[in-house]
């Protein structure tokens, strides 16, 4: 994560989770996730949603070893409730990056156009950062 000043930011276990105004969500996930630190990555992002319209995800999962299942279905009830506008995911080997597909994309089916939560991958915050913009510009001119 860069140097930015996030205007919240949540330890949640081995896990983080911060808002950078006005509408990125950085997230790291780090070993294997509990339940009890999703559940507090979920509570930390609903009430992010209460301070923005809407936001992205920046994800780093460098360092993630595994996302058990119930995991994976209490992220995804919560990911179906926030108004995720992109989700960028960062340095994921490829089972992170397995993981993290299924997980968004199964929250997303039923969200289309500038509501839509498209899931991409970079290699630098960099790159995400230059994706968001570009995603934010579709959004302003759906609107």
């Amino acid at each position: 994560m860069s140097n930015t000043k996030l205007f919240k930011s949540n330890p949640c276990g081995q896990q983080f989770t911060g808002l950078e105004l006005p509408d990125i969500v950085f997230m790291t996930l780090r070993n294997k996730v509990t339940l009890e630190e999703c559940q507090m990555l979920n509570e930390a992002h609903l009430a992010y949603a209460k301070d923005v319209d809407h936001f992205f995800y920046i994800i780093d999962l460098a360092d993630l070893d595994d996302l058990p299942a119930t995991v994976r279905k209490e992220a995804s009830e919560t990911v179906k409730l926030l108004p995720l506008r992109g989700t960028v995911v960062l340095n994921a080997p490829l089972r992170a990056r397995v993981l993290a597909k299924l997980l968004l994309t199964a929250a997303n089916l039923f969200k289309r156009g500038a509501e839509s939560n498209p899931v991409v991958f970079a290699d630098t915050e960099m790159d995400a950062r230059v994706w968001i913009d570009k995603r934010r510009h579709q959004i302003a001119e759906a609107a």
